[in-house]
């Protein structure tokens, strides 16, 4: 199944006849990629590319993955979906300097790009800057509130030791994805913080629940 998937990606992005009508990318090679780009910025399992990209033990799919957006943007300079899905191709194989700068130049051409706002911002919370995680999940939700953009950035607040303003965005993450048991169980961990510990045992419960569905 991700074999035939990644066909279709390299079949979207691969170079096209040498045709001055054919420079840029057409309708239908944006939408896959588009729908590709969405699904490594969110990690979407149904995709199935995400975390397959994750387990590759020697990164090669990530290779892969990351040439064929180079291509992409070989092919049209100025898409900015394109920049940050190699970006998050970058991230997973471990390659964060490339990562930043990909998910920098997609905000320089698209600043109203909340995915690329996301990314970037479980890159800077990979690296242990909070304060720069906050922001961008937080300017991420002001273009587009998620469940994703609100749990990430609950984690960022219990990380900076703020568990009050990390159970407020568990429940606005709740609002949007009622059934995504790591977010009771982040909210659990945060009310225990809290010595909310009915609240804690509570949240433990309806995260098993979930995962047992």
């Amino acid at each position: 199944m991700p074999r035939t998937f990644l066909a279709r990606v390299w079949n979207a992005v691969k170079p096209p006849p040498p045709l001055p009508a054919r420079r840029r990318l057409n309708r239908a090679q944006r939408r896959l990629i588009r729908g590709t780009s969405i699904a490594l910025a969110l990690g979407t399992s149904s995709w199935g590319v995400y975390a397959w990209i994750a387990s590759a033990p020697d990164r090669a799919l990530s290779n892969f993955v990351e040439g064929k957006f180079t291509r992409a943007i070989e092919i049209d300079p100025n898409f900015a979906e394109a920049y940050r899905a190699r970006g998050d191709a970058s991230q997973t194989a471990g390659r964060s300097e490339a990562a930043l700068a990909d998910f920098e130049k997609a905000i320089a051409i698209d600043p109203s790009d909340w995915l690329t706002y996301l990314s970037r911002g479980k890159l800077w919370s990979s690296q242990g800057i909070s304060k720069k995680a906050l922001a961008d999940f937080t300017q991420s939700i002001h273009l587009h509130p998620t469940s994703k953009a609100y749990y990430e950035r609950g984690l960022t607040y219990q990380t900076l030791d703020q568990p009050k303003r990390a159970v407020d965005d568990y429940n606005l993450a709740i609002t949007y994805d009622a059934g995504a048991p790591y977010i009771y169980r982040a909210r659990a961990k945060a009310r225990r913080d809290l010595d909310d510990l009915a609240g804690a045992q509570k949240d433990q419960q309806t995260a098993e629940d979930l995962e047992k569905k």
